[in-house]
């Protein structure tokens, strides 16, 4: 992804908070690339805030690394299921692309965990990927999906890629969020680096498939079909979705202000 494509998303990004108020307790679970970091930290600092971010994976841990120490962020290392947070202590929860690890069963007992944490009247924001849909323009997507099933089948590593956004909506309406609401975001565009990157990614981990049979069906067929999806022309991601919810109740800042100082600047 280009330079150009990479500062429409991040002006993207930007205009899903405009108007937050970052001056309370702010916290991220999961780091995913990296990016989303720096642009709400940046917030935070603006307000004064605290940003504590959460993740697990020794790559998350690197990335998490790499901006501290700073007076505005803190650095944990933790499961979902359980965060290392006092009750009631956050004013703004926001669950960067790890909804998807969560088994849909267990999806309860994680909505009651964000509730925990949550100051009566705080905010929860989820973000994450939608399953491909029949589009034609998802076709490379669902192959790779499917490959990456396939895989992690193999090698007993089964990988989550994507959200049922109806039983997550549920589960957060049992445990009593309020004032739920969905934005969906469209995919970005696949170009011939993610391309050659997937096909790499795969190749490399096919080479550790033991049945010879599979790992040959994968390097060959699969990777053929992932190929010509592409080909087609004008593919993107799966679409990505941000859910929102409020915790009942009056204790937390105002998360959502009346207006913002891009309010007052004349339009043309």
């Amino acid at each position: 992804m280009g330079d150009g494509q990479g500062q429409i998303s991040r002006d993207s990004e930007r205009s899903l908070w405009r108007g937050i108020d970052f001056s309370g307790v702010t916290v991220m679970i999961g780091v995913s690339t990296g990016q989303i970091l720096p642009l709400l930290l940046e917030q935070v600092e603006q307000a004064g805030g605290l940003f504590i971010v959460i993740g697990y994976r020794p790559e998350e841990m690197a990335l998490m690394a790499s901006w501290l120490p700073r007076p505005s962020l803190v650095g944990l290392r933790a499961r979902m299921r359980h965060l290392p947070l006092a009750d009631e202590s956050v004013d703004l929860l926001f669950v960067n692309g790890e909804l998807r690890r969560t088994p849909t069963d267990r999806l309860p007992q994680v909505a009651a965990e964000f509730w925990r944490v949550l100051v009566p009247g705080g905010s929860l924001r989820i973000s994450d990927i939608l399953a491909p849909t029949e589009a034609s323009s998802d076709s490379a997507w669902a192959e790779r999906n499917r490959i990456i099933q396939r895989l992690g089948a193999a090698l007993n590593q089964p990988t989550a890629l994507a959200v049922d956004l109806r039983q997550a909506a549920a589960a957060l309406a049992s445990t009593g969020f309020e004032n739920l609401a969905v934005s969906i975001l469209p995919g970005f565009p696949l170009g011939e680096t993610w391309l050659q990157e997937t096909v790499n990614a795969v190749r490399n981990m096919a080479s550790r498939v033991p049945n010879v049979a599979l790992r040959r069906e994968i390097l060959e067929t699969d990777l053929h079909r992932l190929t010509e999806a592409y080909a087609q022309g004008e593919q993107r991601a799966a679409q990505r979705f941000v859910l929102s919810g409020v915790k009942a109740g009056s204790l937390a800042l105002d998360m959502r202000a009346s207006f913002t100082e891009d309010d007052l600047r004349p339009r043309e």
